[in-house]
Formats: C-alpha cells, structure tokens, sequence
C-alpha cells in the first residue's frame, strides 16, 4: 500500500521562475512528486494513508543543487599537495562520506563531484546507490583530464596530445563516470600556470566528442582567459570557474567569448564563494603580516571581478548555475547563492540556478529541480521567505531526499 507524505508550508516555490504559491503544498507517494501547488488542491487519494508534515512560516522549494563539488576535500588549513600526500583513498573516501551527509542536511540533494583520486567517488557513489548512508544524489567525474602534471595531475588522470586525451576519456567513460572533467588550466595545484591554457580546442574537442558519443557532458576547468576560448572553441558544455586571467595576471571579460557562450547554450559555472571565507577570516584579522595583506587584495581582486563577470553573463542572457568548489566547509553552500545575488541577479534568478537551471546542465532536467508531477521527492523546506532575501535558504527546516525525510 502507498505511503503518501503531504508538506504543507506557508508558500511554494516551484524552481520554474513563477510568483511563490501562498499557502502551497507536495504530496510524494514514495519517491516521487503526485502533485504541487495550492495546499487545497493537493491531496491523496480517499482512504489513503498520509503522514502530515506542516511549515506554516516555511518555504518548500526543490532540493538544492552544488553542480561543483570535490568532496574527499574539505580540509581546511591544508593545501592539496599535503592532502594528496598524506591521505589515503581510503581516508578520502570516508571523509567524501561525512562530507555528503553535512552538506545533505543544508538542503543539498544533489552533488556533482569534479574530480578526485583513483576511484574514491566512484566507489562514494556506489555505497550511496547501495543506501549505506544517507547521502544527496551523485555524479562523479572520477580522476579530471589533466596535461601531465597539471592542475590536480596527483588525480591520475594525465592525458597528453588529442590521441591521449581520447584514451583517457575511454577508459573513464568505460569506468562508468557520468560525465568528464578537463582542467583546460592551471589551477591551485603546485607548478601549474593559471594564467594559460592546458589543451588546445582540438584536444578539448576529443574528450567531448567521446563523451557525446555515449550521451554523457563534459565540464572544463577555466582560469585563463585563453583556456575558456579553447574550451568553448572545442565544445564543451560547461564552463567552470570564468576567471578570464591574463598572461599578466590581470583579469578581463572577454565578450567576444561570452557571447559565443550564450549563442551555443553553454552552462557558466562561476563558483563565486571561492575564497570568499578567507577574505573574512584576513578582513578580521588586526593585524596582518605582509603576505596575508597580499593574500586578501589579491582575493577582494578576484571576487570583485567575478561578481562584475558574472553581472555581465547575467545581462547578456547566459545560464548560471550554481557549485561550491573545493571548500574548506562542507554545507556552506548559500554564501554561493548570497554572492549571486550581489552579483545582480534577482533571488528567483538564484533559485533557479540552483535548482531547475542546474539540473538541465547535469541532464536531469526530466527527473529533479522542479516541484512538478513525475519528478523525483527531492524537496526542502526552509524558514522564511527566499524570494525576498535569499539568506532565507540557510535556515533548513526539512530535506526530503527521494521521498525521505532526512532532516
């Protein structure tokens, strides 16, 4: 016999862009959507049994989307060579397991992780299939496509050359990941140059042609200013990051690019928090030795020109979607959504991107990131209203994750 579950809160939000329902409700037979909308049209079946859940101050809305995780991370104060260094796989992978269970509590139904070692989060994903712990949705990439010793090399998945970047997305794809990771830069990886391309479009469109082939998407790592020109020119789907860094360091919208990013649908992934909680921890700090000075104007560097690019992206139409990144603090995850807000676009526009916009990029549209019929029980409730400040979403309530309540 069905096991329906009634949310009823004080209004809905559905994640197609719509004026918030007052007094709204979801009705879940097992972990699916029957209905959503206005809490008197939405109701089982007669004789059914119901459980009965109320948020009368509450927003239901879908589940939250990091579309760029890296969740054997989460190691404040370590830099990624003494991770690497000094942690096993079989460490990281415990530690990806507490980090699901955290960030699933902040309302994160869904995870895409871009890029660990070996075969840690593709075992991650496995044990989460297997319902040995409660955990979000996941996609892995597995070890990213990287230049020999490139940005996360330590990853084991070097690839040089279009023949051996073809090999290597093979032999991914053939390891089962859902979708391809390619650092197309430098990144913060020891010796690796952020401020130049790693693979040529040709290269970048070898991995995406394999990709293509199987029907999974490809995502690109993108600092410079050149490697998102390379990952565009060479198909990509997805762009991480949007830095535009100069071969001076200096950092400049490229609109030519930007332009070509929205013609052909790209998804842009500006994971915005990134270094957003140092910039707090440095801007508290009384006194500052010379090289914290440095460190925090070069970061108030970088987030104030990511907020203008992604203010720029946002007027010339392109789809945001929202990730993380590789944080110190797993479920810090709406200091993201509060910065795309400073950033210029609307709360709903935020809620989108991290709910139906998000799931159209990772190629769930059809199963998650709305509250329709047919979709999948992912659903929160949070206090307050986020339509009018969006900070709203840091307060979760409830987390239904597949039809159950985890928190």
């Amino acid at each position: 016999m069905s096991q329906y579950t009634r949310i009823r809160a004080g209004r809905l939000v559905d994640g197609r862009g719509g004026a918030p329902i007052l007094g709204g409700a979801v009705l879940a037979d097992g972990n699916r959507i029957v209905s959503a909308g206005p809490a008197d049209q939405v109701a089982a079946p007669p004789g059914a049994e119901v459980r009965e859940l109320s948020f009368p101050e509450g927003t239901l809305m879908p589940g939250l989307i990091d579309i760029h995780a890296h969740l054997t991370f989460g190691t404040p104060g370590r830099s990624y060579e003494e991770v690497m260094s000094e942690d096993s796989d079989d460490l990281m992978l415990v530690r990806a397991v507490r980090n699901c269970q955290i960030h699933l509590k902040a309302g994160v139904t869904t995870i895409r992780d871009c890029g660990a070692r070996n075969r840690t989060t593709l075992s991650l994903r496995e044990a989460s299939r297997h319902g040995l712990f409660p955990s979000p949705r996941l996609l892995v990439s597995g070890p990213p496509i990287t230049q020999t010793r490139g940005h996360f090399w330590w990853c084991n998945g070097e690839a040089d050359g279009v023949d051996g970047v073809r090999e290597q997305a093979r032999k991914l794809l053939a390891e089962g990941v859902d979708f391809l990771k390619i650092m197309a830069s430098g990144g913060g990886t020891k010796g690796t140059d952020q401020s130049r391309g790693s693979y040529s479009p040709e290269e970048i469109a070898a991995a995406v042609h394999e990709a293509h082939h199987v029907g999974k998407l490809t995502t690109a790592h993108c600092l410079s200013a050149d490697s998102v020109a390379n990952a565009v020119g060479g198909g990509i789907d997805q762009v991480e990051h949007i830095n535009f860094i100069q071969p001076d360091g200096t950092r400049a919208f490229d609109l030519s690019v930007a332009e070509q990013i929205v013609e052909k649908g790209i998804y842009v992934s500006p994971t915005i928090q990134t270094g957003y909680r140092q910039i707090e921890r440095l801007r508290d700090k009384t006194a500052k030795t010379p090289a914290e000075q440095a460190q925090l104007a070069d970061l108030e560097y970088k987030l104030e020109t990511k907020l203008k690019f992604v203010n720029r992206f946002r007027e010339l139409g392109a789809r945001i979607v929202m990730g993380t990144d590789a944080i110190a603090t797993f479920g810090d995850y709406t200091v993201g959504l509060e910065l795309l807000v400073r950033a210029g676009l609307s709360p709903m526009e935020v809620i989108q991107a991290a709910t139906s916009v998000a799931a159209e990029a990772i190629g769930l549209g059809s199963t998650i990131g709305t509250l329709e019929p047919g979709k999948e029980a992912d659903v929160i409730v949070v206090d307050g209203d986020p339509t009018a400040d969006i900070r709203a979403t840091s307060s979760v309530a409830l987390v239904m994750r597949a039809g159950q309540v985890i928190a």
